[in-house]
């Protein structure tokens, strides 16, 4: 039985496109593998560092900047998210007995596919994650990956001092101990 020269074209090229195809799949994953690390380098590099230095800056003064990190991933554990506040007394607030400290929202940072959402919640609900956040995204002027630069997440931290400084409790709905 002879085989036509369009008989072996049809196979090689069927070959070729399967080949191909294969090739493809790692290549799409190596890019989404590319993107997500590029998503939490951002926060690695860029949104931690200054956080720290806030925190280092406010322990001084009797300040905090509680720091949460969600879903670290890779070899480093780099994270997938962050979110933070600023506080006093963060140490007594939550014991009984004790007058509540002023904190600022909570303001979770979270990159994605190069696009950053940044949202501002009341505080942390009882799985840890930001209670009931809204979208603050575009009030703070972080939308895209590119625009998370040491000037915005400065800008992002002055705002959060800013709340802290504003959070006022009504008179006499503080706790206090009387001995």
């Amino acid at each position: 039985m002879t085989a036509g020269d369009d008989d072996y074209g049809d196979a090689f090229k069927k070959a070729k496109l399967e080949h191909d195809q294969q090739r493809e799949a790692p290549t799409a994953a190596k890019r989404l593998q590319a993107e997500a690390d590029a998503d939490t380098a951002v926060l690695s590099n860029v949104v931690l560092p200054q956080l720290h230095a806030a925190h280092q800056k406010l322990k001084t003064l009797g300040g905090k900047v509680d720091i949460r990190q969600y879903g670290r991933t890779g070899k480093t554990l780099r994270p997938a998210s962050v979110a933070f506040r600023i506080t006093d007394q963060q140490d007594q607030q939550d014991q009984p007995g004790y007058e509540k400290g002023h904190e600022s929202p909570v303001y979770s940072i979270v990159p994605r596919g190069g696009t950053v959402t940044v949202t501002s919640s009341k505080g942390f609900d009882v799985t840890g994650q930001p209670h009931q956040p809204k979208n603050v995204s575009e009030e703070v002027g972080i939308q895209r990956r590119d625009d998370v630069t040491i000037e915005n997440v400065k800008k992002l931290i002055m705002r959060a001092i800013e709340e802290y400084r504003n959070d006022r409790d009504p008179p006499g709905a503080r706790i206090t101990t009387i001995t």
